[in-house]
């Protein structure tokens, strides 16, 4: 914690009162902070790369020919999850740093310089917006060694990212706000925990919603995991509809967008 302290103060960072704050720049100063922390953090760099590698080979060896039996690519039905699953280690980073910085110091001493009030939130979005795209890189990389390939043509394949980084930004801006709100790492953790599970693992992300019992089968197939999945899933291929998954997609993460923000930014004033 000494040491983030001693880099909380991003070069660059107005420290005059009387100075106009500039959103952009400051949030570009903090996210640059941020990626700093996050490249001196081993932990980091596992979350990012090592674990979504380990996932997709440990998926893919295990239910890879299940799935091949029961007339399912798994490395193209797989890809998906493995990136909302990188997404959600993006969202636990970001809340664990957003807690730090509240518990830490950070916030306060950021409150004394001519800085942006919402550039804390927005530094930190844009540092793990960034870390999600290498992840995503990564992802695809190994996918594409294991057989998994666009179907549906170049343009179908450039939303891919684009609805990956709207679901980063959704889901990252709640995490932030639940930091910010929590304060405390432990209490952070369990409460990411507690998201990330029941979320990840109730969801068609790893397996069809046809695998569930019945009577749970509504509640996995329309939650927001799972739809951003589908969306995910009919960019990869070139007969699968694309409206109506990308709007209710859209619907949720639009939803979830403005929660975090709202979270974010009532968090922020509640801890000045």
């Amino acid at each position: 914690m000494t040491a983030a302290l001693a880099d909380a103060a991003p070069r660059g960072v107005a420290a005059s009162r009387g100075a106009r704050p500039a959103v952009a720049a400051d949030a570009a100063m903090l996210a640059g902070r941020h990626l700093r922390l996050m490249s001196r953090r081993p932990a980091s760099v596992v979350s990012a790369i090592v674990l979504p590698l380990i996932f997709v080979l440990l998926f893919f060896t295990v239910f890879g020919r299940v799935m091949d039996r029961a007339g399912i690519d798994y490395i193209d039905y797989l890809l998906p999850a493995a990136v909302i699953q990188a997404v959600f280690f993006c969202g636990i980073s970001a809340a664990i740093l957003a807690a730090e910085d509240a518990s830490g110091g950070m916030l306060n001493r950021l409150r004394t310089m001519a800085v942006s009030r919402s550039a804390p939130a927005l530094g930190l979005l844009g540092a793990e917006l960034a870390r999600s795209l290498l992840s995503l890189g990564v992802l695809l990389a190994i996918g594409t060694a294991f057989g998994f390939r666009f179907h549906g043509g170049p343009w179908r394949a450039l939303g891919f990212p684009v609805v990956m980084l709207a679901f980063a930004a959704a889901l990252v801006s709640c995490h932030i706000a639940l930091g910010f709100a929590l304060r405390r790492v432990e209490a952070v953790t369990v409460a990411t925990n507690l998201v990330y599970f029941p979320f990840l693992l109730l969801s068609n992300a790893f397996a069809p919603a046809a695998a569930f019992p019945s009577w749970l089968r509504p509640v996995v197939e329309q939650q927001p995991v799972s739809r951003v999945a589908d969306a995910l899933r009919a960019l990869t291929t070139s007969d699968a509809a694309l409206a109506r998954p990308l709007l209710i997609a859209g619907a949720w993460l639009a939803g979830l967008l403005v929660l975090g923000a709202l979270g974010a930014s009532r968090a922020l004033g509640r801890s000045a």
